[in-house]
């Protein structure tokens, strides 16, 4: 977030943009030492404490004592004070928000992992505070590709995720994904093994005509 607020003041500054954006930081209840900070609503009594973390699906995110903690404060009090208005915020989420936030972009075709879902959740959260109004446009920043962290998405499958997690995997978005090995093509691709040429047209037309078929598709 502090690259995203540094970012901005600097297109602010060189005038490429007229107006500072909003920005929504989100943070797990299981690591949310920034977001504490920030409940506090008088800056003067602002006491930054680090937190013990508990685990959490976003793992790149379980920090209870964030080394960037100061310039976070930092550049949020000039971000605020360039914009003329408070504009950074702080949500935070719950374990169960993010994985179900996570799946539930997840079945619209995109491919956010854990982290992502943390960001869907906290753009939900913002707007049930009223911190995201109707009209505002939401750009989410996800940081990885879902199979970085496709076990969490496994586990919830499968209702087997750890019981310190507090999450309880509901059946609608529990979408176990299909194996397909389309009939009559005699090469596949493995790893280290990439296919080529004819074989490869064959194999991808196979699939393709496969998937078709599933989801009742009309192929040409």
């Amino acid at each position: 977030i502090t690259a995203i607020m540094s970012g901005f003041l600097k297109l602010y500054h060189f005038g490429i943009i007229n107006a500072l954006p909003k920005i929504i930081g989100v943070q797990s209840e299981h690591a949310d030492p920034v977001y504490q900070y920030y409940l506090e609503s008088n800056p003067e009594k602002r006491e930054f404490k680090p937190v013990t973390v508990k685990p959490s699906v976003a793992q790149a995110a379980m920090i209870g004592n964030p080394v960037s903690m100061p310039r976070v404060i930092r550049l949020a009090k000039i971000y605020n004070r360039t914009s003329g208005r408070q504009a950074v915020f702080v949500v935070q989420v719950s374990e169960q928000d993010i994985m179900d936030s996570q799946l539930r972009v997840n079945r619209q075709g995109h491919i956010a992992c854990t982290q992502g879902g943390e960001c869907f959740a906290g753009m939900l959260q913002a707007k049930k505070e009223s911190i995201l109004n109707p009209n505002e446009v939401a750009i989410l920043d996800a940081t990885a590709h879902a199979i970085k962290f496709s076990g969490f998405q496994k586990k919830y499958f499968n209702d087997n995720i750890d019981p310190d997690f507090h999450i309880a995997p509901k059946p609608g978005l529990q979408n176990m994904p299909s194996f397909i090995k389309a009939s009559g093509v005699k090469h596949f691709p493995e790893q280290g093994k990439p296919l080529a040429g004819g074989k490869l047209k064959i194999f991808v037309k196979a699939t393709a005509g496969e998937i078709a078929q599933r989801l009742e598709l009309q192929t040409k």
